[in-house]
């Protein structure tokens, strides 16, 4: 007998890939997003700046510091050597030893290396997100996302933590004066910087009111 029974057909699966729809930025947001990232590069250029001329500031400071310790030390070893009576030696040794004290108390007190150390390595770190930042802005303008702006955010916003110590004022006061005549956007330490008795930053000022308004 032959079998009447039905046939089935069995239909092939189709595997579909899904894949990500990108909705194109509206202009106005993506010229907001890279006014964003030009802002974080100008605040880490300025914070840059800031860094290096502490640290070369410090690094100043330590080596006059050093001086009065290797005169010190150099003489003391020359009385030591020579043939001096050792009662007549006690005082030039007291009042040298008081002075080499004195020397190394005040570079630990004032954190002299400790400053220089850190002022230099984040002076480096933020420069280097400023090259990065650039880089983007030239090669990759057009596919910048907002997750991209984001990671740079947080990065600045780590290595600003790394910073340990306060800036020099005079550094701080003259660094934002220069920055204000460059139209370079501040980072929050210099935001309240300066004299705005002087009138190119009361006009610095106004320009930046009038152009948020």
């Amino acid at each position: 007998m032959e079998d009447t029974s039905p046939t089935i057909d069995i239909i092939p699966e189709i595997s579909v890939e899904m894949t990500p729809i990108q909705i194109p930025l509206d202009n106005s947001q993506k010229k907001a997003q890279i006014k964003l990232l030009q802002g974080y590069r100008d605040k880490s250029y300025v914070n840059a700046l800031l860094c290096n001329k502490s640290y070369e500031t410090y690094s100043f400071i330590k080596t006059l510091v050093n001086i009065p310790l290797i005169l010190s030390s150099t003489i003391l070893a020359i009385l030591n050597s020579s043939t001096f009576d050792p009662q007549t030696m006690k005082v030039p040794n007291v009042i040298i030893n008081s002075i080499t004290g004195l020397t190394l108390a005040m570079i630990n007190n004032f954190k002299l290396s400790e400053k220089e150390t850190n002022f230099k390595a984040m002076g480096i770190k933020m420069n280097k997100l400023c090259h990065h930042i650039e880089d983007i802005l030239a090669n990759e303008r057009d596919t910048l996302d907002s997750e991209q702006i984001r990671t740079f955010i947080k990065e600045y916003d780590s290595l600003l933590e790394q910073i340990d110590y306060s800036f020099p004022n005079h550094i701080q006061k003259k660094i934002a004066a220069e920055m204000r005549k460059k139209k370079r956007v501040l980072p929050n330490s210099l935001n309240c910087v300066g004299d705005y008795d002087n009138m190119d930053n009361i006009k610095h000022l106004e320009g930046m009111i009038s152009n948020k308004v």
